[in-house]
């Protein structure tokens, strides 16, 4: 401590107080030396603030995730922890936080110094996005690295101007001297459920190069933002024609939803343990028989596109926190451009989003991807036999469900809904409302949504009030049948 600034110590202190007070299973790993400091300061960090309740019931998670994470990505699924947990507490700590928003200066060393801004959430991705633009008016020819010219760009901002001048020199250069485009607003990248914005479900949203924001925070910034509405049913069209393998039936006892990033590579890997079939390299069609429009064409299309970037939210590679939005989409088992019928499809269970670097590493076969349920990654390492797990780090959207048993048209009574599937033992069978929604999750009612001007969003909110009600009258029957392989309770 003597050879440490003042605010070192302090962070070092409070550091310690918050792992013997409220963390003990924390400590005991740190103690142990199955964390390093890194991990256990995005711990406390993460964690502050938080009610001890939070923190009691989160703690084994979030380890879990600790052990399997790096740093940044470790960050992240805390965030998302704590939001999924309490919703409203999370609302709460970011309207406090908004106080501690600052710009900073401090020395750097050969004349440089380093300018820190700490801002809300969507403050520094329209902030990153719009010094991004002004750093790219130049032409292709100048001499500048991206980053110096973000640099100029940023100077450029502050003094009002809204472009760079170009320095390739060269009299016939395609920008000088051109006018100055209109400056638009900047794009916000933010990937959620309809019904989140209809506040019928409390899930974490994800801004693309920031990370999880708490609902509440993704309907003020709805509220505030002009919308171009394009509503795609982006799980339709993954699936469009698609032919599924036969798959066994869900039952009603099944796990509790899976809070980690942690946790969900722990089950995987112990799913590859006890039944290693399952890692064997696919045939890359992802279960379609027949190949659907597209699935022959390299490049996927836009819908296709944005639902596994939003899925995977970063490098799939092991440890490698790259966003989505700036990875390539990388055929797991690879095209073949001489015969697309034989070689991986462009479908959803064969795309997943790698940053170029180590995209080159896969293309070099030095580790092998193969993709599983859930969009989980098994890659084994070619040379030494190392393996690892990744799962998604983006939006928790549902991927395309292969059998849709319990999901009856809008309007359908309960004795209609048990007449169309002539079994009874189905009434134990997952609904569409438990696989999509969370437990305290509730339809809006019709006079809620009946002022609503869009015949889309009506006719969203309408389907999920049918949903809804499907499934409050299978959970009637339930109380009075008993399914023919077992009680349900």
């Amino acid at each position: 401590m003597l050879t440490c600034s003042r605010r070192t110590a302090e962070v070092h202190i409070e550091i310690g107080d918050a792992l013997r007070e409220f963390l003990p299973a924390t400590l005991a790993a740190f103690t142990a030396g199955e964390l390093d400091y890194a991990r256990v300061r995005k711990i406390v960090d993460g964690l502050t603030g938080a009610t001890l309740e939070a923190i009691a019931a989160l703690e084994r998670s979030i380890l879990a995730s600790a052990h399997r994470l790096p740093p940044g990505q470790l960050e992240r699924d805390i965030d998302r922890q704590l939001i999924a947990f309490d919703p409203g507490a999370a609302a709460v700590r970011r309207e406090k936080m908004l106080a501690h928003r600052d710009v900073r200066t401090r020395a750097d060393r050969h004349g440089l110094a380093q300018l820190q801004a700490t801002l809300s959430a969507h403050e520094a991705v329209e902030a990153a996005a719009l010094i991004t633009e002004v750093a790219n008016s130049v032409c292709n020819h100048d001499p500048r690295d991206a980053s110096t010219r973000r640099a100029d760009a940023l100077v450029a901002l502050v003094h009002g101007e809204q472009r760079l001048s170009c320095q390739c020199g060269r009299p016939e250069c395609s920008v000088a001297g051109s006018a100055i485009p209109t400056r638009r607003k900047p794009l916000l990248h933010i990937v959620c459920d309809l019904a989140m914005l209809l506040a019928m479900s409390s899930d974490p949203a994800t801004v693309a190069g920031y990370g999880p924001i708490d609902s509440e925070y993704l309907r003020e910034l709805a509220w505030d933002a002009s919308w171009q509405v394009i509503f795609a049913d982006l799980h339709a069209q993954v699936a469009a024609s698609r032919t599924q393998k036969p798959v066994p039936p869900r039952r009603f006892h099944r796990p509790a939803r899976l809070r980690s990033a942690g946790e969900r590579i722990r089950r995987t890997q112990q799913n590859v343990k006890d039944d290693p079939g399952i890692n064997e390299r696919p045939d890359g069609h992802g279960g379609f028989e027949d190949p659907p429009p597209g699935a022959l064409v390299y490049t996927p299309g836009a819908a296709l596109a944005a639902y596994v970037r939003a899925v995977d939210g970063h490098c799939r590679y092991p440890g490698c926190s790259v966003p989505a939005q700036r990875c390539q989409l990388d055929h797991v088992v690879e095209f073949d451009h001489d015969d697309p019928v034989r070689g991986g499809w462009t479908v959803e269970a064969n795309l997943q989003a790698v940053c170029s670097h180590h995209h080159q590493l896969k293309t070099y076969r030095l580790w092998t991807p193969v993709l599983l349920d859930g969009r989980a990654v098994h890659w084994t390492d070619n040379t030494r036999g190392l393996t690892a797990v990744t799962v998604p780090g983006g939006h928790s959207a549902p991927p395309p469900d292969s059998v849709e048993v319990a999901n009856p048209p809008s309007g359908k009574t309960r004795t209609a809904w048990i007449k169309h599937t002539e079994d009874a033992d189905a009434l134990f069978e997952e609904t569409w409302w438990e696989r999509h929604m969370r437990p305290g999750d509730r339809a809006a009612s019709e006079r809620a949504f009946g002022t609503v001007e869009d015949p889309v969003l009506r006719h969203y909110c309408r389907e999920m009030l049918g949903h809804y009600r499907a499934h409050q009258a299978i959970i009637a029957s339930r109380r009075f049948t008993t399914p023919k392989w077992g009680s349900p309770g």
